[in-house]
């Protein structure tokens, strides 16, 4: 809380537009050190970094910088002026974003001149299109989910299920379309709460919902939550469905504005189109949809609760602490449960914040290099690249990654995760967190230092400890456990 009402008090939160040409972001530490990852100077492009030489004038020392293999357009990068002036279009903190600007003192000092949270654009949550996918009958529900009777589930509604189109904003805040799907409850008398199901770690591109439903779980949320009276939502997420490139592998920010804009583009359907809300909400996910509940939640509460009010909120075996529980799974010199987990984050994240001009420089060896970037073009699914990379973390990532990480010294990857980690709030909404005890991919550890956070924060939140097994197995118990507690709050039609 004290660092956060320190940024605010040297931050003047005027408001700024996001620039469309911006490319990369730059990242401010906990401890207040700034690492540009691409910044233009005589017409060469250079990374740097700066520390803290006065935090109470707000003060940093230029204490490292080193020249990029390769030269890039000046829009949209950080950039230095006529007087030494450092223009940043894009920095965060925290995982939220502002320009800057730092003044150039004596020698390799510079201070906040000046700083601005930035806005996001219009048009985020408009529909672009509309498709009904299928229509599925209780009695085809009964059959084809057959412990739908054993969990007490008994089908009520026919269900149909559409592939929606929308805007949201990618991870530099520019318009993009996306999509995901709708499961809608049929001839419902009343109104209906509205559930966004946020489904688990994905690469392969027709593994999306809006392709194929079963293939990413999302199938369970549509029609077993739908036939129950709950109109169902699915982002695909940024990289699959209507939007092009690698998806954003655990990336908050960009995660929690695929959810909260396919709820608005929902909500104006169901509004456009006659369709009974009652104005209940609940979020839940699984895996990387765990993560993205807890994102979604936090931006939700933090920036629009005079739009939306959570009735309940449910993240399952979310990697909540990435800098922590996750970055020690490939510290430790043992077999990694899930091999490409930290590649498609490197992947994801040198897309959005810079690190490397050439990404197999952090990578163990040129055929290994060359492994990921052949599998990670949306053709692969996990256990495909799974099966041919190394589980030893030696032989997978390059040694001098892995020696500054154990060190301290490699600060922005660091750093870019410790922006990701995403329990570092106060929940105001009713939360539940489950969370196998046995977990092999994502730790159980995840949710008892996000609950131990929440509560020394003083939020009134639940972690529901579960025994079915491994990650795979704890999926289904899980998620009829939520779907226990959701149904103890709805007012279902």
């Amino acid at each position: 809380m004290k660092q956060s009402i320190y940024l605010i008090y040297i931050l003047v939160f005027s408001m700024a537009c996001i620039p469309a040409s911006a490319r990369a972001i730059a990242l401010l530490t906990e401890e207040f050190e700034l690492y540009l990852p691409w910044i233009m100077y005589q017409g060469q492009t250079y990374s740097a970094f700066l520390n803290p030489e006065n935090r109470k004038e707000q003060v940093f020392r230029l204490t490292d910088s080193s020249e990029r293999e390769n030269k890039a357009s000046s829009g949209g990068l950080a950039s230095v002026g006529d007087e030494l002036e450092i223009f940043l279009p894009m920095v965060s903190y925290r995982g939220e974003l502002y320009s800057a600007s730092l003044r150039h003192n004596a020698n390799s000092h510079f201070q906040i001149k000046h700083a601005a949270k930035l806005t996001m654009p219009e048009g985020r949550g408009a529909v672009l299109s509309v498709k009904l996918m299928e229509i599925k009958t209780v009695d085809q529900i009964a059959i084809e989910y057959p412990f739908t009777a054993l969990a007490g589930l008994n089908p009520r509604y026919d269900v149909a299920v559409y592939r929606v189109g929308y805007q949201t904003q990618d991870a530099f805040g520019n318009l993009t379309a996306a999509s995901g799907v709708i499961g809608t409850p049929i001839g419902i008398p009343t109104g209906a709460p509205l559930l966004s199901f946020q489904h688990g770690t994905i690469i392969k591109r027709d593994h999306a919902p809006s392709v194929n439903p079963e293939e990413s779980g999302t199938d369970l949320a549509l029609f077993l939550m739908g036939t129950r009276g709950y109109l169902t939502v699915a982002p695909d997420y940024l990289g699959f469905g209507d939007s092009n490139g690698l998806h954003l592998f655990m990336h908050a920010k960009t995660l929690a504005w695929a959810v909260i804009d396919l709820i608005r583009a929902t909500r104006s359907l169901a509004a456009d189109g006659g369709y009974p809300l009652n104005g209940q909400l609940f979020l839940a996910g699984y895996s990387e949809g765990g993560y993205a509940t807890m994102a979604a939640q936090r931006e939700i509460e933090t920036y629009h609760a005079d739009e939306f009010v959570i009735t309940a909120s449910a993240p399952m075996a979310g990697a909540y602490d990435l800098s922590g529980t996750m970055l020690q799974q490939i510290l430790m010199d043992k077999p990694l449960p899930r091999p490409m987990y930290f590649p498609y984050v490197l992947l994801a994240y040198n897309q959005i914040y810079g690190f490397e001009d050439d990404i197999t420089n952090l990578l163990a060896t040129d055929d290994v290099a060359e492994t990921i970037v052949e599998l990670f073009d949306g053709a692969h699914d996990s256990d495909a690249i799974d099966a041919a990379l190394p589980i030893i973390p030696d032989e997978l990532f390059a040694p001098s990654l892995l020696t500054s990480l154990k060190n301290g010294d490699d600060r922005q990857l660091r750093v870019a995760l410790e922006n990701n980690d995403v329990y570092r709030w106060t929940p105001v909404s009713p939360t539940r967190l489950y969370h196998c005890l046995d977990d092999d991919r994502v730790p159980y550890e995840n949710s008892t230092i996000a609950i131990d956070y929440f509560i020394a924060a003083g939020a009134n939140v639940e972690l529901e400890t579960l025994f079915f097994g491994n990650h795979l197995d704890c999926a289904i118990p899980a998620l009829l456990s939520g779907k226990d507690w959701f149904d103890s709050l709805a007012e279902l039609p």
